[in-house]
Parts: C-alpha cells; sequence; structure tokens
C-alpha cells in the first residue's frame, strides 16, 4: 500500500493536468455543440498549455495556472460534459484508488482517433483556437497532431503506458462501471457499449503496453 501511495504522489501533477486536458477534450467533442462549452474548453486547454511552458521558469505560476484550468473545468463535469475517457478514468480510480488522469492520459487519444470524421472538425478547431496547431492544416492532419500532442503530455509527466494493477479479470467489473459514469454525460460522437470498451481498455493492461510511435 506504500508503494501504490507513493506512485500516486508521484503521478499527482500530471495526472491533474491529464484529467483537466480529458474532461476540456470530450467537453469539445460531444454531439451537441455549445459555444460557451467550446470557449470554456479552449480556455482550459490554452492554461494548460501555458502552465507547461511557465513551468521552467516559474513552478509557482504554472502551479496556479493548472489549479484554475481544474476548477474551470470541474464545472463543466458537473454541468455532465464528458465522455467515455473520463469514465474509464473514474472506473479504474474506483477500482485501484490511483488517480482517474493516469488512466484517461493512456486512453484518450485512442477514443479521438476512434471518432474519425465525426470529430474531426470540433477537435481541429480545437487545436487551432488553443495554439497548439498554430498551421493552417486540412482538419484531418490537424486532428492528427492535436492527438500527437496529447500522447506527448503523458511522456513530459512521466506518466506510466499501463497500469501495473490492472488484470484481465477486472475487465467487465470496469467496463460495467464504465457504462453508469457515461450515462450521465453528454452524447459523446460515437456510442460504445461493452464489446467496443473492450478495444480501449486493452492498452491499460501491462501485458498489452500501449506504445507511441
Amino acid at each position: 500500500m506504500a508503494s501504490n501511495t507513493q506512485n500516486n504522489m508521484n503521478y499527482q501533477p500530471g495526472a491533474q493536468y491529464m484529467h483537466a486536458l480529458t474532461l476540456a477534450t470530450e467537453a469539445a467533442v460531444t454531439r451537441y455543440y455549445h459555444e460557451d462549452v467550446f470557449a470554456s474548453a479552449v480556455q482550459v486547454i490554452t492554461m494548460l498549455n501555458q502552465g507547461m511552458a511557465l513551468a521552467v521558469e516559474n513552478i509557482g505560476l504554472a502551479e496556479t495556472m493548472l489549479e484554475k484550468a481544474v476548477e474551470q473545468v470541474e464545472r463543466l463535469s458537473e454541468r455532465g460534459y464528458g465522455g467515455y475517457a473520463q469514465a474509464i478514468g473514474y472506473a479504474v480510480h474506483s477500482k485501484y484508488f490511483i488517480p482517474a488522469g493516469v488512466a484517461e492520459a493512456i486512453v484518450l487519444p485512442e477514443l479521438l482517433r476512434s471518432y474519425g470524421t465525426k470529430a474531426e472538425q470540433q477537435i481541429a478547431s480545437l487545436a487551432r483556437q488553443t495554439g497548439i496547431v498554430a498551421i493552417d492544416l486540412p482538419d484531418e492532419r490537424t486532428t492528427r497532431l492535436f492527438i500527437s500532442w496529447i500522447e506527448q503530455q503523458r511522456v513530459l509527466f512521466e506518466l506510466p503506458d499501463h497500469i501495473e494493477q490492472m488484470c484481465p479479470q477486472d475487465i467487465p467489473d470496469i467496463i460495467d462501471d464504465t457504462l453508469d459514469a457515461a450515462l450521465h454525460f453528454y452524447p459523446t460522437p460515437v456510442f460504445y457499449d461493452a464489446i467496443d470498451l473492450e478495444q480501449f481498455l486493452a492498452p491499460l493492461l501491462a501485458s498489452n503496453k500501449s506504445k507511441i510511435d
């Protein structure tokens, strides 16, 4: 237990960052577009990105920006804006008591890729308005660059690429908890059932480590 507690402490800043990034991104790509929600998601991701840039010279200011981003994005979550990555994060947290952002950091990129053209325009717009992708590129290319940027954030924070405690027999319970949590969110670009969710949970297993090209 002491080892797990220590790992959670080590993961905390990165897990908070990835949790806020996940909530903001999923709020921006719900099936129903709301201008104020999208604008809030842009603000959150912009703060997160700027905070990372400031961290080397002013860690205190970077931490303050992270706290503000988390507070703002939690309000979106309370209004029902979220998605499957957030639901998986909560399910994994409930099962193993590790920060939700650790699991979210692994599954969010693959979930966004799975949405394909159904969320491409929103993701590309999010990437441009946050300054993550400043070049005027086609939506498909811009979306891929934004997802790659998300993957890079996990690596920068040295978050794991799998959940050490997770084993195959836990998958059914985690899927049930994920589907229960997802019921409280606005409709996502694509609806997934238990069979679909298995493909997103597989990379969390130690035996199926996800790799970033």
